[in-house]
């Protein structure tokens, strides 16, 4: 019975962690989000557009993808990002299971001029 718990907390334990680590992005934030979910902690997300536009042609919305923004100071990065229409190269970890978050979190957040 105590092998079979061992084995059981290893096999969930390898679904913890990160898939991928300071994978990187380049794109256009449309917009910040907050969201207080009824089940799910408080979280903010930003919809990034990588279909960036190159002489008013691409930016389609099925090329969007949200990433989760933990660090507060970089809300402010990206909403100044958002405003101005500025593109942004973002680094984040993939985290192999979240519930009711997005699996992206973005690390750092560069402003391209």
């Amino acid at each position: 019975m105590k092998l079979l718990m061992i084995a059981m907390l290893f096999s969930l334990s390898g679904c913890l962690g990160y898939s991928s680590i300071s994978s990187e992005v380049t794109g256009q934030p449309k917009r910040i989000q907050f969201l207080n979910n009824l089940l799910c902690p408080d979280f903010t997300t930003v919809d990034l557009s990588l279909g960036v536009m190159r002489n008013g042609v691409g930016s389609m919305s099925t090329e969007d993808d949200w990433f989760l923004i933990e660090n507060n100071d970089l809300v402010a990065v990206l909403k100044t990002a958002s405003e101005n229409g500025s593109l942004v190269k973002i680094t984040y970890d993939t985290r192999r299971f979240t519930f009711c978050v997005p699996e992206r979190v973005v690390r750092t957040v560069t402003v391209l001029h």
